[in-house]
């Protein structure tokens, strides 16, 4: 089992699993040494080296500032990746028995990121540097350093799923999680 598997499971509501593809590639990860602890925690890419060149994983995530304990939708959510350097985040969302993927922007910003664990990965693997908020994804990559660093991740999520890697990402229209996260805020 992936460390980071055996540290974010304690910390799953009740009825929330991982998905199968996303623990397959933090084992993937860990086998070529992209973990690393320190005094902060657990962290782990799909990249090599400490600079941040896309998504930092890490069981230490929080919804403070979103959803506290006992609010409404804080159970449905399960931080999973900080997506941008400015603190947005990316939830793993159990909308009503389905995972989503979901992002929770450090200004406010809400955005359904994939419908699966699969097409996630995929997003990751295009090589972003941030996806913090919708319009950073529609575009290629201007990075073209993190477009490097994610080519071994992209070439394993390609083989190993039997999927094409775009290269841009999409958004959803109507958006499902900025509505369902409007319903549970009253906004």
């Amino acid at each position: 089992m992936p460390s980071m598997t055996a540290l974010l499971t304690p910390r799953l509501p009740a009825g929330v699993t991982l998905p199968e593809p996303l623990t397959r590639a933090w084992a993937w990860m860990e086998t070529q040494g992209f973990g690393l602890t320190n005094e902060h925690g657990y962290f782990l890419t799909p990249y090599p080296g400490t600079r941040q060149l896309g998504v930092v994983f890490s069981p230490g995530g929080s919804l403070t500032g979103w959803f506290e304990p006992g609010e409404p939708g804080h159970d449905d959510l399960v931080p999973l990746c900080e997506i941008a350097g400015d603190g947005s985040w990316c939830a793993l969302w159990n909308d009503a028995g389905t995972t989503r993927f979901a992002a929770l922007g450090s200004d406010g910003d809400t955005f359904l990121l994939a419908d699966s664990a699969v097409d996630f990965l995929r997003l990751i693997a295009i090589g972003y540097d941030e996806i913090g908020f919708a319009d950073a994804v529609t575009e290629p990559p201007y990075e073209e350093e993190a477009v490097e660093a994610h080519a071994p991740f992209r070439a394993w999520v390609e083989q190993e799923f039997g999927v094409e890697v775009p290269e841009h990402w999409r958004t959803f229209e109507p958006d499902p999680f900025k509505a369902w996260v409007a319903e549970r805020k009253g906004w």
